[in-house]
């Protein structure tokens, strides 16, 4: 595989350095081949160990000369392909400081960071962005999606891309017209929730127990593994507000592990003040 990395060089933007190196790549099947990516793109070894304490590292230089990756296998094989899109999108984007002076030691937090604030927070976001838009461009996802939101697509994409199933939750709702958040949760505690700019704020925080009036806690309780099919929420239950027709559904699978979806119906002022088209009743199966 050869890639010119020159015409990557004045790229700052995750995104748009993502969309630069698949226009020279061209059309490939997925899954994208991150190894062989990054060994074109001067990265002279990449290894994957049993670690602890961290997700990944990167050595190299400030001018980024080269550098070699080192990735955490522990996790299986689709986490530890983002953790390498992760390190070679810090190793491109030569703005990003390095960590300490041998290049960059990357936590399994950092490989969830979305905060753009200190610096350290905005480059794990970035790193972040970019092995996404590597590793699922937009292309790749959208011919996957069903007319309606459904976690089902998300393990569907989960097999196409070879990447984690939280990873093709967050693509999806990314790549989705409607007001989607999705809620991670662990025997019936919160982990983390992410959410497009449109849906409204959720104020669970990791710790928290999954609301108790919830189709989800009733799953988890009962231990059904699988998918549920979209009901009918308590807005309030996950949001601070009244006003909205709120569906969710929600994936339970092993070890009391599981991940809720949620689609907002907004109000038809929301969606005149965000510019939005007219969403419509979602649509069950």
């Amino acid at each position: 595989m050869k890639l010119d990395r020159i015409d990557l060089a004045d790229i700052h933007a995750p995104r748009r350095l993502a969309r630069a190196l698949h226009r020279q790549l061209g059309k490939i099947a997925p899954p994208v081949p991150i190894i062989e990516i990054a060994k074109a793109l001067d990265i002279s070894e990449v290894r994957t160990e049993t670690l602890d304490g961290v997700e990944g590292m990167l050595l190299t230089d400030k001018v980024r000369s080269t550098g070699a990756i080192l990735a955490n296998n522990r996790h299986g094989s689709r986490r530890t392909r983002f953790t390498i899109a992760h390190e070679l999108g810090h190793f491109l984007m030569e703005r990003h400081a390095l960590s300490d002076e041998g290049g960059f030691r990357c936590s399994g937090r950092d490989m969830r960071e979305t905060r753009e604030g200190r610096q350290e927070l905005r480059q794990e976001a970035e790193a972040n962005r970019f092995a996404i838009e590597l590793l699922a461009p937009p292309a790749m996802v959208i011919g996957h999606l069903s007319k309606d939101s459904d976690l089902r697509d998300a393990q569907r994409l989960r097999d196409t891309l070879d990447i984690s199933l939280e990873a093709c939750v967050r693509r999806m709702i990314d790549c989705r017209e409607e007001p989607l958040a999705a809620v991670w949760s662990h025997q019936g505690r919160v982990r983390y929730s992410v959410r497009d700019a449109r849906f409204p704020f959720i104020p669970l925080k990791p710790g928290d127990p999954l609301p108790q009036t919830s189709h989800a806690f009733r799953v988890v309780t009962n231990a059904r593994t699988g998918f549920t099919e979209f009901s009918e929420a308590h807005s309030l239950a996950w949001t601070r507000r009244p006003d909205l027709d709120l569906f969710e559904q929600t994936r339970l699978g092993s070890k009391g592990f599981a991940v809720t979806l949620l689609w907002a119906d907004l109000p038809e002022e929301d969606e005149d003040d965000g510019g939005m088209p007219e969403l419509g009743m979602p649509g069950f199966r």
